[in-house]
């Protein structure tokens, strides 16, 4: 057994009689021995033992895991600290008289309130378009007072592009607007009226209904406004053009971004800095490049480098149920550069909560001061008069204090060395302890203990988690992100510890002192992640992840060639070896508690809006892989302490956690940043037969669901508003008969809620679908004409042996997805611009049809027309439900009416 005071006199003099008996004296370890004196080996292995015995080493009181736990929670305490750290605001007299090129967020948030007003700018209503008309003055003030020339616009344009995310459908807009304004720079402008070599610098001013949209994207236009003004006010010109593009319909989705590349100013944009945001304060984070050139510019001119390669491992993936316009630029464009995004505080995205009194002191300024001197520096940089290809790069910041950055290929060598590293400290190891059998099968033996602690300590975690979500509410470190430390960490740690502990009392037998045994530990632990991200090297789709393991391990393995030197050379007690490895584990800590901060920032509001039944799962199983990470700095320095009244730290810590495990806590919050997003359609649903007769309708309220308690709140404030509402939650029936289970949806849904009441009022004009039918020989024609307000969705679904062949439509015809075996092509449009009058689309659709299918209807038509920003159009009825509901309910209302055709 392992105790305080293992002897190690009795063991060791039993080694040494059978090794001398076997002749196999190397079996000893000839730590710390003299090898200039002139002695029998027997000799300076006995003189060794009695060296060890006479000063067995005492280890450390097991209270002061307590105050190891305490120090690493307030160094994660302090990480945030800096991960907060604000610059100071300048005011606009701050910089009067001074460099013109000086950021001030006090003049930035003059540009933001104008920008916002007082509603929410929904592409196509009629406020919006009143921001738009104010963004264009403020553009035109600002080049009158310029002293470089800047040339603005207010581009109107139409088009239709396929875009293959989540849902693949045609997306279409009509008569869009973009304001944007041109910083000229020695590259100029051509009497063509395209520009010569130009930096792209975008955000979208428009925002989602029924929020204000301060953060997304409001704040990033008016850094861009002061980022101008500042700019143009400049003696000398830059090299490149400057354009800056405020697009007006990103939310719709994506289509200002796209609309732009019909402009003729396109034609000179060589790269892009886009700019955006999936929630509000913090430092805006760089998560996708596709060109290294402008990561290194970056690199080297902002102060408080923000970036992190996994955000494009999360978007790819689609573990993010987000999109910004860099994906207009990279697939439709070629145009490629940096996606910047404010990330923290994603409890507000795309809520009536992200308004501009949130926005933290500091932020705008930090924002400003990025742009500003990479703007700048960008356009001046003359490696950027071409296009590249797009090229993968690897690039991490460490505590906003540098950021490193190399290609994959680099980084595939990187990393294998730095496996080899790691291995290369095992072989130190193996040397202080010497080179035979005995030693390296206790190494992997003690690997095994590594990997049985770790897996313990998942095992339990995941039945804790298990536990939780069926007796406790789910969801609720949304307003309080710090309970992933007690609900997954710190049990994480506290199983391990005791695995660890367990296993190296009765599965194996050591004979080597405290500090030779912990760094046994730590030295499997550094052999099993080297082998691991060797073999992760030979995996390209891992490239952007595979830093988050070489950075600690790097780290790890120089501080294991220090803390193995010492232990050869010093007699060091436990606490000062405790010390000692605390103080080589700081820098890899520090660097995992960032990256575990930003994660979690994103990742737990992302669970808010994951439609699924058990959201802890996720950020569970996210928050255990974090504390594993986290593990491997840590490893092996239980084997320090005491296992005397071990049991009193690890009882008072359980019980903390216990206490925050299964106490009643809120997970929304009536006054406070946490919603719970809710996307209503008040809805009707007809559908006509051949000759236009209404054959099937219903009306009522279609609530989606959007996190684990949305159908069940509603039926709850329902309840206790004591309003009877019939309802229902079992679509199978209409999901198998009719696409998108004949609801005003254009994806597959599980989860919904219908209840059923009078229709939404009136829409004026009526939608309307109105088709004229010509067929010649195998094909047939129909001319289309749809009537409908701002924002509207088609599908068509042909019959079997029906093909549609060709549209009139400008995107290629591609199928959205099937259905009965049948194809089904999804269109999205939107009239972005507010006008008193919406002009009908008009389309046309060609079929491959045989003569006997011509005479019947030979394809389904589903026209869904939406209004999605009316409140002033809310029946009575649906108003009082809406009353029903908790303040904390975040309720986008879409009035909506789908009409099913056959033609």
């Amino acid at each position: 057994m392992y105790s305080d005071q293992f002897d190690i006199d009795t063991y060791n003099r039993r080694r040494i009689t059978e090794s001398m008996t076997h002749r196999d004296l190397p079996e000893l370890s000839p730590l710390d021995i003299d090898e200039e004196r002139n002695e029998k080996p027997w000799q300076k292995i006995l003189n060794q033992i009695i060296k060890n015995s006479s000063q067995t080493m005492k280890s450390v009181p097991s209270v002061a895991i307590i105050l190891v736990v305490g120090f690493y929670l307030t160094l994660g305490y302090l990480t945030q600290l800096i991960e907060d750290d604000m610059p100071k605001v300048i005011s606009e007299k701050d910089v009067q008289g001074k460099d013109v090129e000086i950021f001030s967020e006090e003049s930035a948030k003059v540009y933001l309130h104008q920008l916002l007003g007082n509603q929410p700018r929904v592409a196509g209503m009629e406020y919006h378009y009143e921001k738009t008309k104010d963004l264009k003055v403020l553009l035109d003030s600002v080049a009158q007072q310029a002293t470089i020339p800047v040339k603005t616009d207010w581009q109107f344009v139409s088009g239709d592009y396929f875009i293959d995310f989540k849902v693949p459908h045609v997306n279409c807009y009509r008569n869009l607007s973009n304001i944007i304004a041109v910083l000229e720079g020695d590259s100029g402008f051509y009497p063509n009226g395209t520009i010569g070599t130009s930096l792209l610098v975008n955000c979208h001013y428009d925002s989602v209904p029924f929020a204000i949209g301060a953060s997304d994207n409001g704040v990033f236009c008016a850094v861009m406004l002061e980022t101008l003004s500042r700019l143009s006010k400049r003696k000398q010109k830059l090299k490149h053009n400057i354009v800056f593009l405020f697009n007006g319909a990103e939310e719709n989705p994506l289509q200002g971004s796209h609309g732009f590349l019909k402009h003729p100013w396109i034609q000179g944009v060589t790269n892009v800095v886009n700019l955006d945001a999936a929630g509000m304060n913090g430092k805006p984070t760089v998560f996708q490049v596709s060109d290294p050139r402008l990561i290194s510019i970056y690199q080297s001119v902002v102060p408080k480098p923000n970036a992190q390669g996994f955000g494009e491992f999360l978007f790819k993936t689609g573990i993010i149920p987000s999109d910004t316009d860099f994906r207009i630029w990279r697939d439709f464009g070629d145009i490629h550069g940096l996606d910047i995004a404010f990330v923290k505080w994603g409890n507000v995205y795309h809520t009536k909560n992200d308004r501009p009194e949130l926005i933290l002191d500091g932020v705008i300024q930090n924002a400003g001061n990025m742009l500003l001197n990479l703007v700048k520096e960008l356009a001046n940089n003359e490696e950027l008069e071409n296009k590249i290809s797009p090229t993968q790069v690897v690039y991490f910041d460490y505590l906003n204090l540098f950021l490193l950055t190399y290609s994959a290929s680099v980084s595939q060598i990187v990393d294998i060395l730095v496996g080899i590293c790691a291995l290369i400290t095992v072989a130190y190891y193996l040397w202080i302890v010497g080179y035979r059998r005995s030693s390296v099968m206790d190494l992997l033996s003690s690997m095994l203990g590594r990997v049985v602690s770790a897996a313990t300590g998942v095992l339990a975690v995941v039945l804790l988690v298990l536990i939780m979500a069926i007796t406790t509410k789910q969801l609720r470190y949304l307003s309080r992100p710090w309970l992933v430390v007690p609900l997954y960490w710190i049990p994480f740690f506290i199983v391990s510890f005791l695995a660890s502990v367990n296993y190296e009392s009765t599965s194996r037998k050591c004979g080597l002192n405290r500090s030779l045994h912990t760094l046994q530990a730590m030295t499997s632990t550094r052999l099993l992640l080297g082998v691991t991200l060797i073999i992760l090297s030979l995996f390209p789709s891992l490239t952007s992840l595979r830093y988050v393991i070489s950075v600690p391990l790097f780290v790890m393995s120089v501080g294991a060639m220090v803390s193995m030197t010492v232990v050869k050379y010093c007699r060091l007690k436990a606490w000062q070896h405790l010390i000692l490895e605390i103080i080589l584990t700081l820098p890899s800590a520090l660097f995992i508690f960032s990256l575990s901060l930003r994660l979690d920032s994103i990742m737990l509001s992302t669970a808010g809006r994951m439609p699924t039944n058990y959201p802890d799962y996720i950020v569970g199983g996210l928050n255990v892989i974090l504390a594993l990470l986290f593990s491997t700095v840590l490893s092996g320095l239980e084997l320090l302490f005491s296992r005397r009244r071990v049991w009193l730290p690890i009882l008072l810590l359980s019980s903390i956690c216990a206490v925050f495990m299964f106490t009643p806590m809120s997970i929304y919050e009536d006054e406070g940043i946490t919603t719970q997003r809710h996307y209503w359609f008040h809805s009707e649903i007809i559908t006509y037969d051949k000759n236009g007769s209404a054959t099937d309708y219903k009306s009522g309220v279609l609530i989606i669901k959007q996190d684990a308690y949305t159908l069940t709140g509603v039926l709850s404030a329902l309840q206790q508003a004591r309003l009877s509402v019939h309802n229902v939650t079992d679509f199978t029936s209409d999901c198998e008969r009719h696409v998108y289970c004949n609801l005003p949806l254009y994806r597959p849904r599980k989860d919904l809620l219908f209840l059923y009441t009078d229709p939404p009022a009136r829409f004026r004009p009526e939608p309307s679908l109105v088709a004229t039918r010509s067929c010649s020989q195998d094909t047939c024609t129909l001319k289309c004409i749809m009537t409908g307000p701002q924002h509207n969705t088609l599908t068509f679904f042909p019959n079997y042996g029906v093909n549609l062949t060709s549209w009139s439509f400008s995107s290629p015809l591609e199928a959205t997805g099937q259905f009965l075996n049948r194809n089904i092509y999804v269109i999205t449009e939107a009239t972005c611009t507010y006008s008193d009058m919406l002009t009908p689309m008009e389309f046309t659709l060609t079929f491959n049809v045989t003569k006997e299918q011509q005479t019947e209807p030979f394809v389904e038509i589903s026209h869904h027309a939406h209004k999605i920003h009316h409140p002033e159009e809310f029946t009575e009825e649906y108003k009082k439900l809406l009353k029903a509901m908790p303040k904390y309910f975040n309720i986008a209302s879409t009035l909506s009416i789908r009409s099913n055709y056959l033609f």
